[in-house]
Order: C-alpha cells, then structure tokens, then sequence
C-alpha cells in the first residue's frame, strides 16, 4: 500500500513540475504566435471574387496544416477577413466600395491584402487608401494598366501595391497572336469589336483594335456598351449585316454577358467570337450557355484559372484540389489561380522578411521568384508579375482555347494557343470556311 502511494505521489511530483517549466522550447522548436491577418476586400457578387476567395481560403488552409509560418522563433497561422466591396454589382458608387475597403482596414487591421478590387475604377481610387495605411496588397482581380503607370508616378508611395495577375495588354497580346492565325491561315478578315465600357474592357478591346488596324483587318465596328447593359441585339445586328468573320468581345460583368450569349445564339450570328466572355468561357458553359458555345474561343488569364493544362501539371493539381474541396472547378475563367498563388507569395515573403513590418515585407515581396500554378512570378520596377508567351520557367503565362467537338461528340475546351501549350488547332465553323 505504502509503495503505490508512493509511486502516485511520484507521478503527480513529475506532472507538478513540467506545469511549473512550462513549455519545452529550444533552438528548433518554434513557439505558437498569433495569427497573420490577410484582409480580401472584393466584390463576391462576381464569381472572380468568390472563386478568388476560395481559393485564398484552400491556400490557407495548406499552410496552416502545416503549422503556419515561421516568423522568428514563432510559428503564426493565417487568418482570413472578408469585405464585400460590391464592386462588381453594376450602379455600386465606387465611393461605397472604397468605404467598404477602408472599413476592413482600420476595422480588422489586417497584416495584408489579397485579391483586391474587381473593377479597376474601384482598383485605381483605393490605391491612395493602400498608401496611407501602408497595408502590402497582392491584386489578382482589376486589370487596367494605368495601375503600373500609377505606381510610376510615385513609386515610394505606392510602394505597397503589387499585381500578381495580368493585365490588359497582356491579355490582348494573346489575342491579338491569335488572331494572326485567323487572318493569315484562315483568311479571315472581317472583325467587329463590342466591349463594355470600363477601363480594362475599353483598353483591352483599344488594343486589339489598334493591332488589326495594323495587321491589314478590316474593322467593320468597335462599340461601348455600358456596364449594365441588357440587350445586345443592335450590335449583334450590325455585326451580322457588315459580315463580320469575327466578333471580338470583352465583358466581364456576369449578367449582361450571359444576355449576349444568349441572344448571339438566338439571333444566329454567323461570325466567330473571341476574346473574353465569362459565361462561355466557363467550364460550365454547356449547362449555362448551351451546346452553342462550340467554336467560341476565350484567352483564361493566367493559366491555371480554371482549364488544367497537360503541359503543365500545377494547373491540374490546383484545380482537382479546389474541385476536391468545392466540389465544382471555378466558374471564372480567369485569375482564380493568381489568388492561390498569392498567397503562397505572400507566405514566402513574410518568412523571408522574418517580420509582418509593412516596409520590411514590401522589399522582400520585390525580391520574389517563385514558381506557382501561374508560372514563375516575379515582379519588375513597378510591382507588375512579368507574364510572356514562350516559358512558364520564365514568366508566368496565358492560353487562348477554343470550345470543340472531340472523336465521342462531347464538347471540351481544347488550348490553342500559344504552341508549347496547344493540345489542338483552331476550328472554324462551316459557314466561315474559305
């Protein structure tokens, strides 16, 4: 009896006085911190912002697994805040967005921001909050390229902003390459330009429209329709009775472009369409558009956003990730991966930088290379992601695919272009074969 008393008292001394050490640390174990604050402020009306946040969030969550980051001798976790700017819903005041910005800054004061505004009017008019506040911000939405000329201007004020995505000279120099390849293998000549008149829109469309001016295209039309337009018939008129082989469209707010859809199929246009139209670009276009969608061909910027790639293996293991985890792939084709990416860059940095010191992270962010679903990111003088046309071991890239029928009579979408990523050749309707 007097040995088991002793032997309780002996563990309960043992208990006693591990309360009384505390912890075991040392120089490889890390002590838990608090966590690291990443704010999304963006409008979830859009499916850009919710499939971006989504995927923020499955980005989270892998590090966190993993125990979070290794800041000094702590080992701190992601914590993800969320501000819906509306700023995709057509007739929201970009005053009432950047409110909603400014709100989650001072309100939830979070370490960085990810994702960022949806339309670059919102983008372009936050920036000066970003600087005040001086909170590192990763875009993946808004794509005007004003934004880099902004930073220009005033480059250590400005010095918190970063574009981890494309922009719209970048997406319409795919597009324009692809529609050399229309001209001149399929003597296509024909092209009638529709955008909807917002910045990136009208600069991307400015672009293309600029490009076949010089590459011997002979444009029968380039029209604006403002954002919360709801009937495309009179331009889809035009386009058909100036005979146009190609309709060259930008539009990215869901509800006008998912009208024009529709009525381009209604109306039987028979002219090609290419450029940038989220419900026929989606991988659920067939249940949203229909089997009408078949020849229609889309640039996704960057890669990785919601086709996976056979060349390029990340594309497939994001996507069956965020499958895995939603149980649907995004509908946006579009910019879904840069948000995971950023992420994982933001991450890095921290780690690098050792610290969540706004000025300190900033000089680490611009040192970034890092390899992601996108391709490699790293950042010029103006806190651009470098994005070209010929090596995902470079820059980070693009692909132009087009809706086709394969051998089984399904519809898929097949990439196109540029080569290294092709797995098919442009097809062109029966009533536009020359």
């Amino acid at each position: 009896m007097v040995k088991k008393i002793s032997m309780v008292a002996f563990v309960l001394l043992c208990v006693m006085a591990i309360l009384c050490i505390g912890p075991i640390t040392g120089p490889g174990v890390a002590k838990a911190g608090k966590p690291i604050v990443i704010g999304v402020p963006t409008s979830l009306y859009t499916p850009f912002g919710r499939d971006g946040l989504k995927a923020v969030k499955l980005a989270v969550e892998e590090i966190n697994a993993k125990g979070g980051l290794k800041v000094g001798d702590q080992m701190r976790p992601f914590k993800v805040v969320v501000a819906d700017t509306r700023g995709g819903e057509p007739g929201t005041p970009v005053h009432d967005a950047l409110m909603a910005i400014e709100k989650l800054i001072t309100g939830k004061k979070p370490d960085a921001i990810v994702i960022g505004p949806f339309r670059s009017e919102v983008l372009m008019a936050s920036m000066d909050l970003v600087a005040k506040y001086k909170v590192p911000q990763l875009g993946t939405i808004a794509q005007t390229p004003k934004f880099q000329f902004k930073i220009k201007s005033d480059p250590e004020k400005y010095k918190y902003l970063f574009r981890v995505t494309t922009d719209a000279l970048v997406d319409a120099a795919y597009i324009n390459n692809t529609l050399d390849i229309l001209k001149n293998q399929y003597g296509l000549r024909n092209v009638y330009f529709l955008y909807q008149d917002t910045l990136w829109a009208k600069a991307f469309t400015g672009l293309m429209s600029k490009y076949c001016k010089k590459t011997g295209w002979n444009q029968v039309g380039f029209e604006g329709y403002a954002a919360g337009a709801t009937d495309f018939s009179p331009a889809l008129t035009n386009a058909k009775e100036r005979k146009a082989d190609v309709i060259g469209m930008v539009w990215d707010v869901p509800l006008g472009a998912g009208i024009f859809a529709k009525q381009y199929v209604a109306m039987r246009v028979p002219a090609l369409l290419i450029g940038f139209i989220p419900p026929m670009a989606s991988p659920m276009a067939l249940q949203t558009v229909g089997p009408e969608v078949e020849y229609s061909i889309s640039v996704e910027f960057p890669v990785g956003a919601s086709l996976a790639l056979k060349k390029l293996p990340k594309t497939g293991e994001f996507l069956s990730k965020f499958q895995k985890k939603y149980g649907s792939l995004p509908e946006a084709a579009a910019v879904n991966s840069s948000a995971y990416d950023a992420v994982f860059i933001l991450a890095n940095a921290i780690e690098r930088a050792g610290t969540v010191d706004p000025d300190a992270l900033v000089k680490a962010l611009e040192k970034t290379d890092y390899k992601g679903v996108s391709g490699r990111i790293r950042f010029n003088a103006q806190h651009i992601a470098v994005f070209g046309q010929k090596d995902p071991n470079e820059t980070g890239v693009c692909v132009i695919f087009q809706w086709q029928k394969g051998k089984d009579g399904k519809l898929r979408r097949v990439p196109v272009y540029p080569g290294f990523l092709a797995e098919g050749k442009i097809q062109l309707p029966p009533g536009l074969k020359k």
